[in-house]
């Protein structure tokens, strides 16, 4: 079943590929207005090097900025789940922080952090941060209670509950929203090079469109979605690995 999903979305990508790449050439459209994917291809080799450089610069941004978001906001679910008071307070003002567009904090943030990695970093960190204290924190409070009052019965405390019960009983779900936080990252990390930057895929699109480089922009595009790819089923094969009943008891 697996292999067939692989083997149809695979089919399809190529299919739409070559449809893309017929219409340039039957149509005969300019490569600044459109460029067939074999041109593209063809600019991506030649910059291979330049291109490999600024995809490191991305990956380091969003991969870095995963992983704090994704600590912080775990760790704030399970203060949540702890003392819900905290939750009360919190909450608007989590809320308020997503009202707010990545171009409005961005310069606000290399303000105060500086040029450098570090707004990125931190962008990243913002933009993942929510769904996976959503997801992590409905996944706490949807946890059988009957589990947790059975150690509580047996002489546990609040920690044996939430370490033993809880904590565990969520992860499938907490996990859930990581991966959709991963989706986010890559796409952020380009966005912040946008607004500033000297090196990433954010900055060679921005280079590549002002020069009417169209077929670069693509080539940049691609990469985005491919990084993006990559870390998303990096996510999902950690997922599996963290809850192997899952994988266990789910159909091949």
């Amino acid at each position: 079943m697996r292999t067939r999903r692989v083997a149809v979305g695979a089919a399809t990508v190529v299919v739409l590929l070559a449809a893309w790449e017929a219409l340039v050439r039957a149509r005969h459209l300019p490569e600044f207005v459109l460029p067939a994917p074999s041109q593209v291809a063809s600019s991506a080799w030649r910059l291979a090097p330049l291109l490999a450089h600024h995809t490191a610069t991305t990956a380091v941004e969003a991969l870095a900025g995963l992983a704090v978001g994704t600590l912080a906001g775990w760790l704030l679910a399970v203060l949540v789940a702890v003392l819900p008071v905290l939750g009360d307070i919190a909450h608007p003002v989590v809320l308020l922080s997503q009202t707010l567009p990545t171009v409005v904090l961005a310069p606000l943030l290399i303000l105060w952090a500086g040029f450098g990695p570090g707004p990125k970093v931190l962008l990243v960190a913002l933009t993942v941060f929510f769904p996976v204290l959503v997801s992590t924190s409905a996944a706490l409070r949807a946890v059988d209670a009957e589990h947790a009052d059975m150690v509580a019965g047996l002489g546990g405390t609040w920690w044996h509950r939430l370490w033993l019960v809880r904590l565990p009983a969520s992860l499938p779900a907490a996990l859930g929203g990581l991966r959709i936080a991963a989706t986010y990252a890559v796409g952020a990390a380009v966005v912040s090079e946008y607004l500033d930057g000297d090196s990433g895929l954010g900055v060679f699109i921005q280079r590549s469109r002002k020069a009417y480089a169209v077929d670069q922009v693509f080539a940049g595009i691609a990469l985005v979605v491919l990084l993006s790819g990559v870390v998303v089923l990096a996510v999902v094969l950690a997922s599996r690995l963290a809850t192997p009943w899952q994988r266990a008891s789910s159909p091949s």
